[in-house]
């Protein structure tokens, strides 16, 4: 006996992580957008994180955001300080990354910054650098 299904698209039996890794490294960052809802959403995942929808497609990524909040990671042996930095993206979704060679400050809070392609990092990742 068949069953019967849904006349829908299928959900994509690719690692999402594995596909947004393979964008970064083509030197344009894309995030998924849920087919149901419209939502642009990262961390990359199988299903929405609104709706719960399970089919989405991979559109270029608005690269503005604005700093939420920040952290100083000591320098430890040869290993020099470094900071972390939480972005909100204007397209709603929060990302954790770096802004190599800034030096942050409280006032740093609320500051514009766009999200850059590092190809020399492996595996390829986003940093953040000043708006322009």
């Amino acid at each position: 006996m068949s069953r019967m299904t849904k006349s829908t698209s299928a959900p994509s039996h690719e690692s999402p992580e594995a596909r947004f890794l393979q964008e970064l490294a083509t030197g344009v960052p894309k995030v998924q957008e849920c087919q149901a809802c419209g939502l642009h959403f990262f961390q990359p995942r199988t299903h929405c994180p609104s709706c719960k929808g399970g089919v989405y497609r991979w559109v270029e990524m608005d690269l503005l955001g604005t700093i939420y909040s920040y952290s100083t990671i000591p320098a430890k042996g040869e290993q020099p300080s470094y900071n972390v930095v939480l972005v909100d993206m204007d397209e709603g979704f929060r990302m954790m990354s770096t802004c190599p060679g800034m030096q942050l400050q409280a006032d740093c809070i609320g500051a514009r910054v766009q999200a850059s392609v590092d190809t020399d990092s492996q595996p390829t990742r986003l940093v953040f650098v000043e708006a322009q």
